[in-house]
């Protein structure tokens, strides 16, 4: 039988070795590099924690706790770039930017100087929606992301059209979600689409027994008509005796 051998020290081993080497690197890093990735947003909430309280809460913005915001900016941003197809961290850099954009919003409108190296609440919001559509292009089917980004958009004042079309794919992405769907309705109720505002409260109000108050008091706050509160409950004895009490508590009588 004849055997081979094989002369490692050719020009075309010793380039196939170096490619092994590399690809084994290549993957060796990619554990590595997540790991790293996940430390720098870890600590965002670390830098952005009001020490002063007992609870994970996020310091208020001023020009004191703005280099703050910036290095929480900058970890995730280190984030990204060391993990870019991680959908949460495009998440939480959008999170971020628009709670500036906010406040920068209210700053703007009583005529008070930004703090240096904060930007404007365009700028702002326009990082954010970015961010966002990011987040959504690696996760489409996410519902978190398309209400944020519908939420974000009535923020801005980009047109109820762009905004409904969002709610609509959070909605789409997980139709039978309680929580979100509450969401959902609560937000068209603060924007005036009372509308839809109802049309989601009277799902909701079939999908889970335990938002039947929630859907109620969405309907009673949309409507101000006690028949309509009565008409988006299921017929079943557990939702009409769970509208007796409502109107009762409003004081109302059924």
């Amino acid at each position: 039988m004849n055997s081979k051998t094989y002369n490692l020290s050719t020009p075309q081993s010793m380039i196939l070795a170096a490619l092994a080497i590399i690809l084994t690197a290549w993957l060796i890093s990619f554990p590595i590099k997540s790991f790293i990735a996940d430390y720098y947003y870890n600590r965002v909430s670390a830098i952005l924690d009001n020490k002063s309280t007992a609870y994970l809460d996020v310091k208020e913005i001023s020009a004191g706790t703005m280099p703050d915001y910036i290095t929480a900016i900058k970890s995730l941003e280190k984030s990204a770039t060391l993990h870019p197809t991680k959908s949460i961290y495009y998440k939480a850099l959008s999170d971020i930017y628009a709670r500036l954009g906010i406040w920068a919003d209210t700053m703007e409108a009583m005529n008070e100087a930004l703090p240096a190296q904060t930007l404007s609440s365009k700028a702002a919001f326009v990082y954010a929606a970015s961010y966002l559509k990011t987040a959504i292009s690696l996760e489409p089917t996410n519902p978190d992301y398309h209400l944020a980004l519908g939420q974000l958009y009535d923020t801005i004042g980009a047109g109820g059209s762009v905004a409904e079309k969002e709610l609509t794919r959070a909605i789409n992405a997980y139709p039978i979600n309680a929580p979100l769907r509450y969401a959902v309705a609560s937000h068209h109720l603060l924007t005036g689409r009372k509308g839809d505002a109802l049309e989601h409260t009277g799902v909701l109000a079939r999908i889970d027994d335990s938002y039947i108050f929630n859907a109620l008091e969405i309907a009673w706050r949309a409507s101000g008509d006690p028949e309509v509160v009565k008409g988006i409950a299921p017929d079943n004895p557990d939702a009409r005796a769970a509208v007796e009490l409502f109107l009762e508590w409003k004081g109302l009588e059924e």
